[in-house]
């Protein structure tokens, strides 16, 4: 268990220039013990406690004095990783919680410690208690004195006495015959030993209970030998029903597999083995969509609804799949995948009919024209590994209040990291509140940001209007394209930050503001300070923590995800069927430099499910432009007779380097798994 799960986040805090006075009131109103003082950055740089204002009152020190000269200097703090073991060894009475900038972001009591103690014991009283009611075998535990303190009902069903009827009597009162009091005479356990009561043959297990080197009570556990026999040959029955299942299970001509709820292949048939080339023992253990080419298992376990008679593309075949969900007490418990025909030659009368279509998932966020979703981190698409790197920065981030800037190409999604941030931030439960700096005129962007007054220009509303900083009080405010901002604003913006203070145009009334900034732009900053172009102090006070978001062409890896996720939502806006990419079209995507980053990855989706009739996207489907820019030529090289050799040796460098791991030497080739396992069936590697 660590500290941040117990924690009280966001505490109430004093600022040095607190007095005595203040302190009281804080406590009292709160009715807490204490509150750490912290300085302009959030720092702990003491802490004061309510025997710090018993203390001073006594000795006559004025309560108007400031904190400092009472509080506790050299504060011991912890961080959120911390255990509670640990934190408990600690002999304080508060203990500040601080995070990897030494910033405040909870705080846990002595007090806090034993309530989590207490409730820990209660839960494991009450676990034991569940154990022993619920237990298949009978329970019996006495003191001292030989009196029974537990005993279950399934003793009660053994020995032929009700359950509360049985506590508090004497032993032998209950069963004559038992040897549960020898045990407590003798302090030895009794293993397997036979007893007959009421006609029923019973192993007994009996062992002392010690408190140490003494003998505080006994426990006996017994278990019905009748009963075994019967199990014994139940088990048997099931077996051989098992075994023909199995008999029948890899007899089927259909490739059938099944997986949990977590996507992971549990059953593989000799059929399934068979049709995607890859053995068994690969596949067993390992998820779905890591092991089997264009693979939607995952999408069938999150919406629970059956796929039949779908197209799937393996190995440049086209196979007839049905995958369906399985569902127990109404909970999806895994799902099972039929491939009804290895190839589609078999079956050309199934091309002439329509297709079940089933969209699962809508498009992200950018898409226009969808209705907005919460976007959260684990939403954000992409396990590359700069991706992922700038998701646990910012996610470090989002645990602070600090002002963020979020660098990064046009098109790569900055807007979706500053949603993430407000989303897993304390103020989420208040407005996030987005700006364009460079859509907006710059005569206007001044009532845009700060609002107005009734009458202050010509054209104002009446009654005025609230400006951007307003509306997302208590929440972010997200000020993209900031390196578009005019050099005036730039210093009123300044202000404001610097202030937390701005007043209306035509207003001669002072606002307060709490609103945390996160800005991003495409342009470098560093350059246009350098120039003269962009205010250096606002620079620095944007750029508390930076975040620079990757463009498409550094995580490629991350391309094959993005298009999975998005051309169902896109599919089903323009009406059409899901479209499928082969491995070959798929490859010349990854080569695609994206210098229009996900978002032209995105139009360029649009552009092929509008356009083209097919469900298996080739290489010959793809647009113009992504073709031009790689040359048909190398795009085909890949398959001619005379790159063969080339071919082969650079999977056998991609198996070295990886030190035979198959998935790694994929990912390093830019291949499925799949792809890669009948590479190295045919070169023999």
């Amino acid at each position: 268990m660590l500290v941040r799960d117990f924690m009280t986040p966001n505490p109430k805090t004093l600022r040095l220039t607190d007095t005595l006075k203040d302190a009281a009131f804080l406590f009292y109103k709160y009715k807490i013990g204490g509150a750490p003082v912290v300085n302009d950055k959030h720092e702990v740089c003491g802490l004061v406690t309510k025997e710090h204002i018993i203390e001073a009152n006594l000795h006559s020190v004025a309560l108007s004095q400031p904190v400092s000269v009472k509080m506790n200097q050299g504060v011991i703090v912890v961080q959120p990783e911390c255990t509670l073991d640990e934190a408990w060894q600690i002999p304080v009475s508060l203990l500040p919680v601080v995070d990897h900038n030494n910033q405040l972001v909870g705080i846990i009591s002595r007090q806090d410690f034993m309530g989590i103690f207490y409730a820990n014991m209660c839960r494991a009283s009450n676990e034991v208690q569940a154990l022993v009611r619920s237990a298949h075998n009978g329970i019996i535990v006495i003191n001292s004195y030989g009196i029974i303190e537990v005993f279950n009902e399934a003793a009660g069903r053994l020995v032929g006495i009700a359950a509360n009827e049985a506590r508090g009597k004497f032993i032998y009162d209950v069963i004559p015959n038992t040897r549960l009091m020898h045990v407590l005479q003798t302090g030895e356990c009794e293993i397997k030993s036979a007893i007959e009561i009421a006609d029923h043959k019973l192993t007994v297990n009996r062992s002392p209970i010690c408190e140490g080197s003494k003998v505080v009570g006994a426990l006996a556990i017994i278990e019905d030998t009748s009963q075994s026999t019967d199990t014994t040959q139940k088990l048997a029955t099931t077996q051989q029903k098992l075994e023909a299942l199995e008999c029948i299970f890899e007899s089927l001509k259909q490739g059938i597999i099944v997986v949990d709820n977590n996507n992971v292949i549990h059953l593989v048939n000799h059929s399934y083995e068979d049709i995607m080339g890859i053995p068994r023992e690969e596949m067993l253990g390992q998820t779905a969509k890591d092991m089997i080419e264009n693979s939607r298992m995952h999408v069938v376990l999150k919406t629970g609804v059956p796929e039949l008679a779908e197209l799937q593309s393996v190995k440049g075949r086209t196979v007839v799949v049905h995958r369906i969900p399985m569902f127990k007490d109404g909970e999806i418990i895994g799902a099972v995948g039929e491939a009804v025909f290895k190839d589609i030659s078999e079956v050309d009368a199934l091309l002439q009919r329509e297709k079940i279509f089933v969209c699962t998932k809508p498009a992200k966020q950018i898409i226009k024209d969808q209705v907005p979703l919460k976007t959260t981190f684990e939403s954000i698409i992409g396990r590359s590994r700069p991706i992922v790197h700038v998701k646990n920065l910012a996610a470090r981030a989002a645990a602070t209040d600090s002002t963020v800037l979020i660098t990064g190409e046009s098109g790569t999604g900055k807007d979706l990291f500053a949603q993430a941030i407000h989303n897993a931030s304390w103020r989420s439960s208040k407005p996030m509140v987005s700006i364009n700096c460079a859509a907006i005129p710059t005569e206007l962007l001044e009532a845009e940001l700060f609002g107005y007054d009734e009458g202050a220009f010509t054209g104002a509303k009446r009654g005025g209007k609230k400006g951007k900083f307003e509306l997302a009080e208590g929440g972010t405010l997200f000020l993209d394209e900031i390196g578009d901002m005019p050099l005036p604003m730039q210093a009123k913006l300044l202000r404001v930050m610097q202030d937390k203070t701005f007043e209306h145009i035509g207003g001669e009334k002072v606002k307060t503001c709490d609103v945390r900034i996160i800005a991003a732009t495409n342009k470098p900053l560093e350059e246009m300070v350098q120039s003269g172009a962009f205010r250096e102090d606002l620079y620095y006070r944007l750029n508390v923590i930076c975040l620079e978001v990757p463009p498409l062409r550094d995580r490629k890896e991350d391309i094959g995800e993005l298009i999975e996720f998005l051309i169902p939502g896109i599919c089903h806006r323009l009406r059409v069927p899901v479209k499928q990419f082969s491995p070959e079209a798929l490859a010349i995507l990854r080569s695609y430099p994206w210098p229009g980053n996900v978002r032209e990855l995105i139009n360029t989706l649009e552009q092929i499910g509008a356009t083209i009739s097919v469900a298996l996207i080739t290489s010959k489907h793809l647009p113009p432009m992504v073709i031009h820019q790689l040359g048909r030529r190398k795009a085909k090289s890949e398959t001619n007779h005379d790159q063969t050799g080339r071919e082969k040796d650079y999977i056998s460098d991609a198996l070295k380097n990886s030190k035979g791991n198959k998935a790694l030497a994929a990912k390093i080739l830019g291949i499925h798994r799949s792809t890669l396992y009948e590479k190295i069936k045919k070169y023999n590697l």
